[in-house]
């Protein structure tokens, strides 16, 4: 491991007193003398910063004047503060002069120290020794029981494999230029912790034994579940187990209309007969929530009742719902879960975005694990995390949480649908960043989660200030989608929301809640009490040119122009629509980065409004079709696409395909099994209607299956066969901004879609 850090923080009445300077100075060099790295720092307030950014520190030496005359200062509580709310069982020494100290210790001090040592009642060589002591401790609990089983592993068992993997170690990669440098890119320890199954000392990923095992019961008190299963091929694997764990062929399954296309994979693996909630959509194309009533039992029983197809299985067997919506929307999972449970015994959360949520008083009641799992009552609740999304792990990292409830499944069953998801060569990396993200969220979860909130929160109202600016000048800028006001319900106060108190923002749900008749929000039949909530990480920002009534304007800014030009100055959104553009906070936004974006869209406005040609705008995108926008002012084309969407309107012909369900013709499972067989052909946009899709249809992002596989295309003004017609005349007319549609093959600038041959 790398040398030990030890801060040292003095009291500026200490700084002054050369015969504890001396003393201090001493101990320095005996605790280099014993490898360690030691930062001075000569205040309270200068090493504040370092306290909660500076995660190599692992003991603090605080050498305080504790004279009964003063009281300790408040900077030395806020600095204990900070410290423990970031380390909580890092090493913290008092060093003080006993005679003058033993009068003013406090209750308080003494449980936030680790001891306190009197610094000149023992040699500097014994104290040093104590503190290398406590680090090292300290060092020996820092990893969860995962990563700390391979680090010992790695340490200990120098062994000659005879098994796989074959590069053994790494040293099969150092046999080519090629592996040399994709060794060294990765280092060392990647390769020899990258072992087989062979390697009992770790334990089984797949027989959850062992390390793995103590990992996966880490997780579950962490997270409140009853069981935990660490995932390694994503929460897309996570879904497809839950569902093949506790669906069989022809069980009913409730489906969110808005799921990943994981949960349709998990329909295809099972068979399950899916009859689908439809959640509501905005003028912007922004997903919803379900409502209440469409969460119904009576509701749930009409759409049984008008499913073409036949359900010969359980009736109450599944019902899943993304929680929160891949823009953001939080449901009252409290709520979701009693009206869900009125008609199903197994419920699925997919919290794919949303596994931070536990550790806020933020979102309370708004995610699956709640409170504590001994108390759950009702219905059996899974609910999936995505680890690597928002939370620190590699990607493909993933949980599966489980809470028995009603129709309680066995850890036998659970992991016989695991097992069909799993490999059984896992990559330990994978495996070892899950374990440290489950311990990141133990020690610092609150503290982590404010701070990205507090970021989100200080960007929203960066933008909303400036929009302010912006209109008292008569001139347009980008608007953030959050309520415009909120109100402090302690004080009675109504604020706008840029000069709203930030600690309200941060801290009250309310300020949150999507409330009936806003127009901001622009969902239409919301309930009265609270139903769901914006999660103020999942950030939204609104290129103008759309009314509130959901009609385009005279005047706006495509969105595509603005990804373009932020993606080429190395900023990437997680989603752009017509006038949406969407940014995620997780927890490794470095504070203050969201500046770089401000900046950024500030440039784009003076290109736009000085006209600027787009091959000085936007070179790359120029140099795929110079012919097209080699004298074209990046404001002219913006006009130009800005007309093309008010004319052909692929906004509301998308959010009409949302809205309008096709008729099922048969389970995805049935025509998945027609495409094994071949017969499937390739149809194009002007000839689907009437016609099955072999495949789901997903316009990207967010991913969400547009057309599902079995279903039937109808008419030839169907808004399914509308919108691909409208995404062909936009990638005709504006090269370099095409879209991405998953089960679509473009041929010759022609849409066409897998159909089943009938």
């Amino acid at each position: 491991m790398n040398r030990k850090k030890i801060m040292i923080v003095e009291d500026p009445a200490v700084s002054e007193s050369e015969v504890m300077s001396y003393a201090l100075d001493n101990l320095c060099n005996f605790l280099k003398e014993d490898e360690c790295t030691v930062v001075r720092t000569a205040s309270y307030s200068e090493a504040m910063p370092l306290a909660s950014t500076d995660m190599d520190i692992c003991a603090v030496l605080m050498a305080v004047d504790l004279s009964p005359e003063l009281p300790p200062p408040p900077e030395m509580k806020l600095l204990i503060k900070l410290i423990r709310q970031w380390q909580a069982e890092i090493p913290l020494f008092m060093l003080a002069d006993r005679e003058n100290a033993t009068h003013n210790i406090s209750i308080e001090l003494m449980s936030n120290s680790t001891e306190f040592i009197w610094i000149f009642e023992d040699s500097p060589a014994f104290i040093a020794g104590r503190i290398s002591a406590a680090v090292a401790r300290y060092r020996s609990k820092l990893m969860p029981p995962l990563m700390q089983a391979i680090l010992d592993y790695n340490e200990h068992n120098h062994e000659y494999s005879w098994a796989a993997p074959g590069h053994q170690g790494g040293r099969g990669f150092t046999k080519s230029p090629a592996g040399k440098s994709f060794y060294d890119f990765y280092g060392e320890n990647l390769f020899r912790t990258d072992t087989g199954i062979e390697r009992s000392s770790i334990g089984s990923l797949l027989d959850h034994t062992g390390a793995f095992g103590e990992s996966e019961k880490l997780a579950a008190k962490v997270f409140g579940s009853h069981i935990a299963f660490s995932g390694i091929v994503g929460t897309s694997g996570s879904n497809r187990s839950i569902m093949q764990a506790v669906l069989s062929e022809g069980d009913l399954a409730i489906c969110d209309r808005n799921c990943h296309k994981s949960i349709e994979q998990g329909l295809i693996n099972t068979g399950a007969v899916p009859i689908y909630m439809k959640p509501t959509r905005n003028r912007y194309g922004i997903i919803g929530p379900i409502l209440p009533q469409e969460m119904s039992h009576g509701a749930i029983n009409r759409k049984i009742a008008d499913c073409p197809l036949k359900i010969s299985g359980n009736h109450r067997a599944y019902a899943v719902v993304t929680n929160c919506t891949y823009d953001g929307l939080c449901y009252n999972a409290a709520k979701a879960e009693k009206l869900l449970a009125e008609s199903c015994d197994r419920l699925h959360f997919d919290e794919a975005w949303y596994a931070y949520a536990r550790f806020n008083r933020l979102y309370e009641n708004h995610y699956a694990m709640r409170g504590n799992p001994d108390d759950h009552r009702g219905a059996t609740v899974f609910a999936t995390h995505s680890t690597h999304k928002l939370l620190a792990a590699l990607s493909q990292a993933s949980f599966i949480h489980m809470r028995n409830g009603k129709s309680p499944v066995s850890f036998e069953q659970l992991n016989q649908g695991y097992m069909l998801n799993a490999s059984t060569s896992p990559l330990y990396a994978i495996c070892g960043s899950n374990d440290v993200a489950v311990k990141m969220m133990a020690d610092n979860g609150p503290a982590l989660t404010r701070q990205v909130i507090e970021e989100a929160v200080d960007f929203r109202q960066a933008m909303a200030k400036l929009q302010q600016e912006f209109a008292r000048k008569n001139s347009w800028f980008f608007q953030v989608w959050n309520p415009q006001e909120v109100t402090d319900h302690e004080s009675g106060k109504t604020y706008s929301f840029a000069s709203a108190p930030p600690e309200l923002l941060i801290k009250d749900q309310r300020c949150w809640q999507l409330r009936p008749n806003e127009t901001w929000h622009g969902f239409e039949n919301l309930p009265e009490k609270s139903w769901v909530m914006l999660d103020p990480i999942k950030v939204s920002i609104l290129a103008p040119g759309m009314g509130d009534d959901g009609d385009i304007l005279d005047s706006g800014v495509p969105a595509a122009l603005v990804s373009n030009f932020i993606y080429n100055a190395g900023i990437v959104p997680t989603r752009t629509t017509d006038f949406q553009l969407m940014f995620l906070f997780s927890i490794g936004i470095t504070r203050g980065k969201w500046v770089t974006l401000l900046n950024a869209l500030l440039r784009f406005k003076k290109h736009y409004d000085n006209n600027d040609p787009v091959s000085e705008v936007l070179p790359e995108t120029a140099a795929l079709a110079p012919e097209r926008y080699g004298k074209t002012g990046i404001r002219d084309l913006g006009e130009e696409m800005f007309e093309h969407l008010k004319t052909f309107r692929p906004d509301a012909r998308l959010n009409d395909a949302f809205e309008t369900l096709p008729k099922q013709a048969m389970t995805p499972r049935q025509a998945y099994m027609l495409s094994v067989k071949g017969k499937t052909e390739l149809i194009p946009v002007e000839k689907l209607a009437g016609r099955v899709a072999a495949n789901a249809v997903i316009p990207y992002p967010p991913g969400i299956p547009m057309v599902m596989s079995g279903e039937r295309f109808g008419h030839g003004e169907n808004p399914h066969i509308a919108y691909l017609h409208s995404l062909e005349t936009w990638d005709k007319q504006f090269p370099g901004f095409e879209h991405v549609t998953e089960g679509a093959t473009v041929i010759d600038g022609v849409y066409h879609v897998p159909c089943i041959i009938e």
